[in-house]
């Protein structure tokens, strides 16, 4: 498979062919091939939320003048501005650090389900025995978003790349990987 044909997502960062980064645990000669993350429509459920709690809060802003002082609206106010910008900000961290990493060497997967809670699962690409795509639902179908399930050998953890962009690119890649013993064909 020729780099040409592959075009990284720059906007959404969501899928990300030969970026130029490391991470802590890399290997000398290990290159990066591919960062995943899930695709940005997925995220549209949390950013709908902060948007109606926005507006709750305008809405709030012309309703509660007739109950409460205004040094107390002014409270309420800052207290709900606080939990929003909270909110955005957890869901584009948990949103942004929960990757796939696929390199020459190894498949990573990082998921991080609150800010205090990750799992890490990583194998190398020789243990990949098996590689299924999932492509489900009418938008999954529209915009070519789905899940790509890496299975190993053994008792080893298998790996699970949800909701990501592209995921037949993503098997092609890996598929590559393992063919060609972790070095893509020229």
């Amino acid at each position: 498979m020729e780099s040409a044909e592959i075009s990284s997502d720059k906007i959404s960062h969501a899928f990300l062919f030969r970026p130029d980064v490391r991470f802590s645990s890399q290997h000398q000669e290990e290159d990066v091939v591919l960062v995943v993350r899930q695709h940005i429509f997925t995220q549209l459920s949390w950013i709908a939320n902060g948007f109606i709690f926005i507006s709750l809060l305008i809405l709030g802003n012309f309703i509660l003048p007739s109950f409460f002082s205004i040094n107390q609206i002014v409270i309420v106010n800052f207290f709900v501005v606080s939990f929003v910008i909270s909110y955005f900000w957890i869901n584009i961290l948990l949103w942004y650090f929960t990757v796939g990493v696929v390199t020459n060497e190894r498949i990573i997967d990082l998921d991080f389900y609150n800010l205090i809670y990750k799992e890490f699962s990583a194998t190398t690409i020789v243990q990949v025995s098996d590689l299924t795509t999932k492509i489900g639902g009418f938008f999954g179908s529209l915009l070519n978003f789905g899940t790509v399930n890496v299975q190993t050998e053994g008792f080893e953890q298998n790996i699970e790349f949800e909701r990501i962009p592209r995921p037949s690119t993503v098997v092609k890649i890996i598929n590559n990987l393992m063919k060609f013993g972790g070095e893509e064909p020229k």
